[in-house]
């Protein structure tokens, strides 16, 4: 008895989280189907990996979510304004909208928790610069020059987890575009293994690509409009090994480690979008 005991409560926890999990995605996937990855969608930079001619990006998935205009301008400093703001501004809205939702905030605070023992999201877009490029000097501060010429370095999010490869842009319709790098060690651990014949390998690495559409009306719903499409977009690059054979034949994470990406991505989408509407 003790044993049947001890049994079920090994066993019947997982299968009931399982399932929890599985019925969890498959609502997200109903509400946000996956869209087609093309230039309608999203930019050529978060398709393509660097450098490609080492690496490929076999997952891309991009989700999105109507919601009314007027939700995205109370976000901008252009809420009482009659002209559209253009592209940057409501990118910066959405991508502040992402990053500021309380699932990055917490996953940003366990980050500086365990970097820097700091319980807070660290830098997440809010402040007056945004996601902008930092100014930095390159020179020596021991031999000054005046013609100097300052440079900039690459905003880095949530303590250095994500870095604004391109931030919202008055002149690209993508948005925001983030890189994030997997450590060397469980990735060269698992390369290791996939040489032995273990079917699977872990990412390098990836990108999220934060998007808004140009606003438009939907028949209906007038009063409530206009709307726009926001949209979060992510890719996964993994190193290419010719032993492996073609690109089809490249090992990568197994399928449900797959949903499970997915279902995260919808997951930040969904709370981010929920939170927007709210206020």
């Amino acid at each position: 008895m003790a044993t049947r005991a001890r049994l079920f409560f090994l066993l019947v926890p997982p299968v009931v989280g399982g399932y929890a999990i599985h019925r969890g995605i498959s609502n997200l996937e109903t509400r946000y189907p996956r869209l087609p990855v093309d230039d309608s969608t999203c930019s050529r930079e978060l398709r393509e990996p660097s450098p490609p001619s080492a690496q490929h990006s076999p997952h891309i998935d991009i989700f999105a979510a109507r919601i009314p205009l007027k939700a995205l301008l109370a976000r901008t400093d252009s809420s009482n304004d009659t002209k559209l703001p253009d592209n940057a501004t409501l990118g910066t809205a959405w991508a502040r909208s992402v990053f500021g939702s309380r699932l990055f905030r917490f996953e940003g605070s366990v980050i500086g928790l365990v970097a820097e023992r700091k319980f807070n999201p660290g830098d997440i877009g809010d402040t007056p610069e945004a996601f902008d490029p930092i100014p930095s000097n390159s020179s020596s501060k021991s031999a000054p020059e005046p013609s100097d010429t300052p440079t900039e370095e690459k905003r880095r999010l949530l303590h250095g987890a994500l870095t604004v490869e391109r931030p919202p842009s008055p002149t690209t319709p993508y948005g925001l575009l983030g890189s994030w790098k997997m450590p060397d060690k469980p990735r060269q651990f698992f390369e290791k293994i996939a040489r032995w014949g273990y079917p699977w390998r872990l990412m390098s690495g990836g990108r999220h690509e934060l998007s808004v559409s140009e606003p438009f009306e939907v028949p209906g719903l007038e009063d409530e409009g206009p709307f726009v499409e926001v949209r979060f977009a992510s890719a996964h690059d993994y190193e290419v090994f010719p032993e492996e054979g073609g690109l089809e034949k490249q090992k990568t994470i197994p399928e449900w480690s797959a949903r499970l990406h997915r279902g995260f991505a919808m997951l930040i989408l969904d709370v981010a979008v929920r939170e927007l509407t709210r206020n």
